[in-house]
């Protein structure tokens, strides 16, 4: 198994109305297997024993199946693949 070291640029906004900005997050020692959201479940287990607020997003069924994780991935809904979400 290899580990992955990603630069995360996470939108945070505390309300719909409120002002948000880009926040740097440093994902380091991510198993390559790990589903894009599998490492924000990763992610946030480290963020809430840093006692910092986790990474909130949407998802349901895990397995490809609902798209409710849609997010955007370098730029593109979903990622780079086609036909493919984001828990996949």
């Amino acid at each position: 198994m290899s580990l992955l070291n990603l630069h995360l640029k996470v939108w945070r906004q505390n309300s719909p109305n409120a002002k948000g900005s880009f926040q740097e997050i440093e994902a380091k020692g991510i198993p390559d297997h790990a589903s894009f959201l599998e490492m924000l479940d990763i992610v946030n287990d480290r963020l809430i024993l840093e006692g910092k607020d986790p990474v909130a997003f949407d998802h349901d069924c895990r397995e490809g199946i609902c798209g409710m994780c849609s997010m955007v991935i370098n730029g593109m809904p979903h990622g780079p693949e086609k036909a493919t979400t984001t828990c996949q």
